[in-house]
Protein backbone atom coordinates (compact mmCIF):
# COMPACT_ATOMS: atom_id res chain seq x y z
CA UNK A 1 0.00 0.00 0.00
CA UNK A 2 0.82 3.43 -0.89
CA UNK A 3 1.14 5.91 2.36
CA UNK A 4 0.78 9.42 1.88
CA UNK A 5 4.71 10.41 1.50
CA UNK A 6 5.06 8.70 -1.38
CA UNK A 7 3.34 10.79 -3.86
CA UNK A 8 6.21 13.12 -4.21
CA UNK A 9 6.34 15.54 -7.71
CA UNK A 10 9.22 14.94 -9.97
CA UNK A 11 11.49 17.69 -11.01
CA UNK A 12 12.46 16.67 -14.90
CA UNK A 13 10.76 13.29 -14.24
CA UNK A 14 13.34 12.69 -10.96
CA UNK A 15 11.79 12.57 -7.75
CA UNK A 16 13.54 14.96 -5.31
CA UNK A 17 13.69 13.59 -1.52
CA UNK A 18 16.99 15.13 0.16
CA UNK A 19 17.92 17.10 3.21
CA UNK A 20 15.68 20.01 1.80
CA UNK A 21 12.52 18.31 1.56
CA UNK A 22 12.91 17.22 4.71
CA UNK A 23 13.39 20.23 6.07
CA UNK A 24 10.27 21.67 4.25
CA UNK A 25 8.48 18.65 5.90
CA UNK A 26 10.04 19.18 9.17
CA UNK A 27 9.31 23.47 8.93
CA UNK A 28 5.44 22.49 7.73
CA UNK A 29 4.82 20.25 10.11
CA UNK A 30 5.49 23.35 13.13
CA UNK A 31 3.65 25.65 11.35
CA UNK A 32 0.79 23.25 10.83
CA UNK A 33 0.95 21.75 13.77
CA UNK A 34 1.33 24.49 16.23
CA UNK A 35 -0.59 27.50 13.53
CA UNK A 36 -2.55 26.26 11.80
CA UNK A 37 -3.58 25.24 8.24
CA UNK A 38 -4.36 28.47 7.34
CA UNK A 39 -0.50 29.95 8.01
CA UNK A 40 0.87 26.47 6.64
CA UNK A 41 1.22 28.56 2.70
CA UNK A 42 4.04 27.84 0.03
CA UNK A 43 4.73 31.65 0.53
CA UNK A 44 5.48 31.70 4.52
CA UNK A 45 7.87 28.34 3.81
CA UNK A 46 9.51 30.16 1.30
CA UNK A 47 10.12 32.92 3.39
CA UNK A 48 11.70 31.25 6.40
CA UNK A 49 13.54 28.78 4.04
CA UNK A 50 14.90 31.48 2.10
CA UNK A 51 13.84 29.56 -1.31
CA UNK A 52 12.46 30.28 -4.18
CA UNK A 53 8.93 28.63 -4.89
CA UNK A 54 10.18 26.44 -7.19
CA UNK A 55 12.32 24.85 -4.75
CA UNK A 56 8.87 24.19 -2.92
CA UNK A 57 7.23 22.53 -6.11
CA UNK A 58 9.98 20.99 -7.54
CA UNK A 59 9.31 18.47 -4.39
CA UNK A 60 5.11 18.61 -3.90
CA UNK A 61 2.78 18.91 -6.40
CA UNK A 62 0.98 21.73 -3.93
CA UNK A 63 0.37 22.93 -0.23
CA UNK A 64 -2.51 19.89 -0.49
CA UNK A 65 0.14 17.40 -0.60
CA UNK A 66 2.26 18.88 1.77
CA UNK A 67 -0.75 18.95 4.19
CA UNK A 68 -1.19 15.67 4.04
CA UNK A 69 2.53 14.74 4.57
CA UNK A 70 2.05 16.63 7.76
CA UNK A 71 -0.99 14.55 8.29
CA UNK A 72 0.94 11.48 8.22
CA UNK A 73 3.45 12.26 10.49
CA UNK A 74 0.92 13.50 13.47
CA UNK A 75 -1.25 9.50 12.68
CA UNK A 76 2.35 8.26 13.01
CA UNK A 77 3.26 9.85 16.11
CA UNK A 78 -0.26 8.86 17.55
CA UNK A 79 0.70 5.28 16.45
CA UNK A 80 3.65 5.18 17.93
CA UNK A 81 2.01 6.45 21.34
CA UNK A 82 -0.46 3.92 21.20
CA UNK A 83 1.59 0.59 20.19
CA UNK A 84 3.40 1.14 23.56
CA UNK A 85 0.09 -0.04 25.23
CA UNK A 86 -0.28 -2.76 22.89
CA UNK A 87 0.60 -6.55 23.11
CA UNK A 88 0.16 -10.00 21.75
CA UNK A 89 -1.03 -11.80 24.82
CA UNK A 90 -4.15 -10.57 24.43
CA UNK A 91 -7.68 -10.69 22.04
CA UNK A 92 -7.87 -8.33 19.19
CA UNK A 93 -10.96 -6.63 21.25
CA UNK A 94 -8.50 -5.46 24.13
CA UNK A 95 -5.27 -4.26 21.81
CA UNK A 96 -8.31 -1.85 19.60
CA UNK A 97 -9.79 -0.65 22.89
CA UNK A 98 -5.91 -0.14 23.94
CA UNK A 99 -4.93 1.34 20.83
CA UNK A 100 -8.04 3.53 20.75
CA UNK A 101 -8.16 4.72 24.11
CA UNK A 102 -4.52 5.89 23.71
CA UNK A 103 -4.98 7.17 20.46
CA UNK A 104 -7.70 9.54 21.69
CA UNK A 105 -6.38 10.74 24.79
CA UNK A 106 -3.09 11.57 23.24
CA UNK A 107 -4.97 13.60 20.57
CA UNK A 108 -7.02 15.34 22.84
CA UNK A 109 -3.78 16.27 25.05
CA UNK A 110 -2.61 18.05 21.62
CA UNK A 111 -3.19 21.39 20.12
CA UNK A 112 -6.32 21.82 18.45
CA UNK A 113 -4.61 22.38 15.28
CA UNK A 114 -2.51 18.88 15.68
CA UNK A 115 -6.42 17.79 16.21
CA UNK A 116 -7.37 18.87 12.92
CA UNK A 117 -4.70 17.08 10.95
CA UNK A 118 -5.22 13.67 12.67
CA UNK A 119 -8.97 13.86 10.31
CA UNK A 120 -7.23 14.62 6.93
CA UNK A 121 -7.06 11.66 4.32
CA UNK A 122 -6.95 10.51 0.88
CA UNK A 123 -9.58 8.13 -1.29
CA UNK A 124 -8.90 6.31 -3.55
CA UNK A 125 -11.19 3.81 -5.50
CA UNK A 126 -11.69 1.32 -2.73
CA UNK A 127 -10.69 3.04 0.52
CA UNK A 128 -9.93 5.73 2.57
CA UNK A 129 -6.29 5.84 3.58
CA UNK A 130 -4.00 6.97 6.34
CA UNK A 131 -1.93 5.35 8.86
CA UNK A 132 -4.30 4.84 11.34
CA UNK A 133 -6.82 3.12 9.31
CA UNK A 134 -3.91 1.32 7.72
CA UNK A 135 -2.85 -0.32 10.92
CA UNK A 136 -6.81 -0.96 12.17
CA UNK A 137 -6.88 -3.17 9.04
CA UNK A 138 -4.18 -5.16 9.87
CA UNK A 139 -4.93 -5.66 12.97
CA UNK A 140 -8.45 -7.02 12.29
CA UNK A 141 -7.14 -9.13 9.18
CA UNK A 142 -4.76 -10.52 12.21
CA UNK A 143 -8.43 -11.24 14.10
CA UNK A 144 -9.48 -13.51 11.30
CA UNK A 145 -6.01 -15.63 11.25
CA UNK A 146 -7.08 -16.13 14.89
CA UNK A 147 -10.37 -16.54 15.08
CA UNK A 148 -11.58 -13.09 16.77
CA UNK A 149 -13.35 -12.09 13.70
CA UNK A 150 -15.92 -13.63 11.44
CA UNK A 151 -13.59 -14.10 7.88
CA UNK A 152 -16.42 -12.51 5.64
CA UNK A 153 -15.90 -9.30 7.34
CA UNK A 154 -14.55 -5.92 5.34
CA UNK A 155 -11.88 -5.29 7.55
CA UNK A 156 -10.78 -1.89 5.65
CA UNK A 157 -14.82 -0.87 5.77
CA UNK A 158 -14.69 -1.45 9.97
CA UNK A 159 -11.03 0.41 10.21
CA UNK A 160 -12.34 3.14 8.35
CA UNK A 161 -16.02 3.33 10.84
CA UNK A 162 -13.47 2.98 13.80
CA UNK A 163 -11.72 6.12 12.73
CA UNK A 164 -14.76 8.07 11.57
CA UNK A 165 -15.65 7.64 15.67
CA UNK A 166 -12.53 8.75 16.85
CA UNK A 167 -11.94 11.57 14.90
CA UNK A 168 -15.58 12.72 14.58
CA UNK A 169 -15.94 12.82 18.39
CA UNK A 170 -12.48 14.18 18.77
CA UNK A 171 -13.06 17.27 16.25
CA UNK A 172 -16.33 17.48 18.65
CA UNK A 173 -14.09 17.84 22.02
CA UNK A 174 -11.74 20.14 19.89
CA UNK A 175 -14.63 22.57 18.97
CA UNK A 176 -17.08 22.46 22.10
CA UNK A 177 -16.10 23.73 25.10
CA UNK A 178 -18.86 21.98 27.00
CA UNK A 179 -18.38 18.66 25.33
CA UNK A 180 -16.02 17.26 28.25
CA UNK A 181 -13.10 14.41 27.55
CA UNK A 182 -15.05 11.71 29.67
CA UNK A 183 -18.45 11.82 27.96
CA UNK A 184 -16.23 11.92 24.65
CA UNK A 185 -14.29 8.74 25.07
CA UNK A 186 -17.12 6.91 26.79
CA UNK A 187 -18.71 7.67 23.49
CA UNK A 188 -16.83 6.08 21.54
CA UNK A 189 -15.62 3.00 23.44
CA UNK A 190 -19.51 2.19 23.01
CA UNK A 191 -19.26 2.93 19.71
CA UNK A 192 -15.96 0.87 19.13
CA UNK A 193 -17.49 -2.50 21.19
CA UNK A 194 -20.74 -2.25 19.27
CA UNK A 195 -18.52 -2.79 16.12
CA UNK A 196 -16.16 -5.25 17.42
CA UNK A 197 -19.74 -7.24 18.98
CA UNK A 198 -20.54 -6.99 15.14
CA UNK A 199 -17.64 -8.51 13.59
CA UNK A 200 -17.30 -11.14 16.35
Amino acid sequence: MKKWGEKMAFSKGKRIEDETSKRIVNLAINIGCHEGVEALTVTRLCKELNCDRRVIYNRFRDIDEINLVVAQRCNEEILEKAKTVMTSQVSLYENVIALIRTAFTYIYEKRVHFQYYTTLYTITNEKVQNEIVHYLTYLIEQGKTSGDTRAEINSSSIAQNIWILMTGIGSMLATNGNYKYQEGLNTLLCGIEALMSYIR
